[in-house]
């Protein structure tokens, strides 16, 4: 044990990781669920068809969201570095987006550095892998800086890197991107080191996730409080104060963006999402902390628990949850970790005090999933194993008998229960979590075998647990082209499509490829993109909730008179679809590809305006007008209808995400309309002159054109 040195950590977090990422390493595998993407969705089924008729088969159905949202958006963030480009704006979804706003694209991420030394599926799977490695050895320095001894820290370390949280996270990329970072600001405020917190704080920020950052930085908060504040010290405070603010000042180009979104998304209250089941951490899945696949798990398609396995899995095994209670009796600062553990588990289960928030409707606090705060549980049980296990170490063994009873009695009660019930799967489940108990009960009495060993057993059960639940994928899955991807990839652009079928391109994804949709997926959006949308499904003027949209937006509807104005030129389907305006253009396996012929140009001029008096007025007004380009805006220009000249037109020169380039030339003055999403951030010049713009057709950019030829330019800022 003596030549059991704290360098050698060094070497052993790399080694473990690269243990547990050993498909990536020997067969060149992704930790990525793109299996889901070429198993569920077309035209990558169609790609794969020959092979597997029935589809790719997929690990985990429960992980689409990294191929769905994370990966797309971090794409659209790293080419925009590439091109030499701000990342502001995405127009691949929802009719336009701040890419900025969106935290979980995380465009000002430090770490997105080794997008621009490596392709970008090897930059991803770097960026997944490194999260365990970061998080176990940030926490292991701070557990060794309160004097917690090398074997006790690495056992902590190892049960937050590789604990239930970590790895129901784990291919997200963001998620446990933020939370590691929490180990490092602790470290900074205990040894009062101004530039590591502020430096920490701000990876936090800007990491991808802001309900991780924000547990995140409360609880440093409080723990400052605890560890300084009490202390009166003003200088503490002072500096404390000043790394935070450096840190704030510095990502306001992050924040500051996505305040400004949240005000035009609406989502700052409650909806109703927190009545639906599995918003709350239900009460009988809190036995997932002593065997996590006791209601079964998703990647062996056996999971009869409520929705959703990942975010109640909170599973840090079987032995460093017994040290953790054995560690609650402790004085000093593990109450502190007690009092974490505890009032977050409180606010996670589902009771009175729980749902006042989001019953009263209280901003930002009432949008928040309340399961998340498990990553504060995961966190301060991970420190309390290390408490329990120093204690050990040193001869204390006060209370770890207690403890052992506890999860004895626990193991035994489910297993009566699975037994009782005749629940298979409940007793396939149960057998590791009762030899882990078995290891422990061994090892502790009498106590002949290394604690070296035991920690080699907390890490098969983490490793067992954790290969079970994430794919790991043949690179040629990731994100493919296919026939028909390359189709639209290669038509002239701006242009926009849309699925009929949810099993077709699903939202975001497109972005990757970069081919824009009216489709999205994501828990902020436009409030008016979603009354637009809602009003083009109705058919009618009726934006009133619910409006059926949550999280993911899609529309089915192709005779609406509100289409057109989507710009879409292709329609996707797995089925003949018989209107006078389609154009069947190809064909890949099941996957049809229609041209829209009504759809209208990004760009045109209108050839008759209608002003109403407030904006609820331009949707029934735009549905009743009948001209081929109309404009209809509420504001205070006055418009002559005069009707549109053969010479006057309006012409894209250069379209780019964030910027457009026109030619328009017009005998009379005319409204300029762009059916891109209005945002006042978009600045627009007519020969190099600052002019206004304005919403039209409820949705859209509108600008007044004098007279003559101009140019006229168009960038998001």
């Amino acid at each position: 044990m003596k030549h059991f040195r704290s360098r050698g950590i060094l070497v052993l977090f790399p080694l473990l990781v690269a243990i547990f990422f050993y498909q990536t390493i020997f067969y060149q595998k992704l930790p990525v669920p793109s299996d889901t993407l070429v198993g569920l969705y077309h035209p990558w089924r169609d790609l794969y068809a020959p092979q597997y008729p029935r589809g790719i088969p997929f690990k985990n159905f429960l992980i689409t969201d990294p191929v769905r949202q994370q990966i797309p958006w971090r794409k659209i963030v790293i080419e925009s570095w590439k091109d030499g480009r701000w990342p502001t704006w995405n127009p691949y979804t929802f009719a336009g987006v701040p890419l900025d706003a969106n935290i979980q694209a995380a465009p000002y991420y430090p770490l997105n550095a080794i997008f621009l030394l490596m392709d970008f599926s090897s930059a991803w799977t770097l960026l997944v892998a490194i999260q365990p490695l970061l998080a176990g050895i940030f926490l292991y320095l701070y557990l060794r800086s309160l004097k917690i001894s090398v074997v006790a820290s690495c056992l902590g370390a190892i049960t937050w890197g590789f604990g239930g949280f970590a790895t129901a996270w784990l291919t997200w990329g963001t998620i446990m991107q933020t939370a590691l970072w929490l180990p490092l600001i602790l470290l900074a405020i205990d040894s009062r080191r101004p530039a590591l917190m502020g430096f920490a704080v701000l990876m936090t920020i800007v990491a991808g996730h802001m309900q991780i950052a924000l547990y995140v930085l409360l609880l440093s908060t409080i723990y400052f409080l605890w560890r300084r504040g009490l202390s009166r010290n003003k200088a503490s405070v002072r500096w404390a104060m000043l790394a935070l603010g450096i840190a704030l000042l510095i990502t306001a180009m992050q924040w500051g963006p996505l305040l400004r979104f949240l005000l035009e998304s609406g989502r700052v209250s409650a909806t109703d999402s927190w009545k639906v089941l599995g918003w709350f951490l239900p009460w009988q899945h809190l036995v997932q902390f002593i065997a996590p696949d006791f209601f079964g798990n998703p990647a062996t398609l056996n999971y009869w628990g409520e929705w959703n396995y990942g975010e109640f899995v909170g599973y840090v095994g079987v032995i460093p949850l017994i040290l953790a209670i054995s560690a609650l009796s402790l004085t000093g600062l593990p109450r502190f970790f007690v009092a974490a553990a505890g009032i977050s588990l409180f606010f996670m289960l589902p009771h009175p005090l729980s749902r006042l928030p989001f019953q009263l409707h209280i901003p930002i606090v009432s949008v928040l999933q309340p399961t998340r705060l498990m990553v504060l549980v995961d966190f301060s049980l991970a420190v309390l194993a290390a408490f329990g296990a120093d204690r050990i170490l040193k001869g204390d063994n006060r209370s770890i008998r207690k403890a052992a009873i506890f999860i004895g009695i626990g193991i035994t009660a489910l297993w009566i229960i699975s037994l009782v019930g005749d629940l298979d799967v409940s007793k396939r489940n149960l057998i590791i979590p009762t030899v882990m108990f078995v290891a422990f009960v061994v090892w502790r009495y009498p106590r002949k075998v290394p604690f070296v060993i035991l920690l080699a057993v907390v890490v098969f059960d983490l490793f067992r647990f954790g290969w079970k639940f994430t794919p790991f994928t043949p690179k040629e899955y990731f994100f493919p082209v296919t026939k028909v991807i390359s189709f639209l990839q290669h038509q002239s652009k701006p242009f926009r499509v849309m699925s009929l079928d949810d099993r077709i391109l699903p939202p975001n994804v497109s972005a990757y490829y970069g081919i824009e949709t009216i489709e999205g997926y994501d828990p902020i959006a436009p409030k008016n993109y979603e009354d637009f949308l809602v009003a083009s499904e109705r058919g009618k003027a009726d934006v009133s909730q619910p409006t059926g949209f949550n999280r993911i937006y899609t529309a089915k509807n192709l005779d609406s008179s509100l289409l057109p104005y989507f710009n879409v030129r292709y329609v996707l389907s797995l089925t003949d679809v018989k209107r006078p305006f389609l154009r069947e253009v190809i064909r890949e396996g099941e996957t049809r590809v229609y041209e829209y012929t009504r759809s209208l140009p990004r760009v045109y001029l209108a050839d008759k305006t209608t002003k109403v008096q407030k904006q609820e007025d331009v949707l029934p007004a735009l549905l009743n007008e009948s001209s081929s380009f109309p404009g209809v805006y509420a504001g205070q220009a006055d418009l002559l209808d005069v009707p549109i000249l053969s010479e006057e037109q309006a012409s894209l020169i250069t379209y780019k995400p964030n910027e457009m380039r026109l030619r328009v030339r017009v005998m009379s003055e005319r409204l300029l309309v762009v059916l891109n999403r209005f945002d006042p951030r978009w600045k627009a010049l007519i020969d190099g002159e600052r002019t206004a713009i304005f919403p039209v057709n409820y949705l859209f950019t509108g600008l007044i054109v004098s007279p003559g030829t101009h140019d006229v330019s168009l960038r998001y800022r």
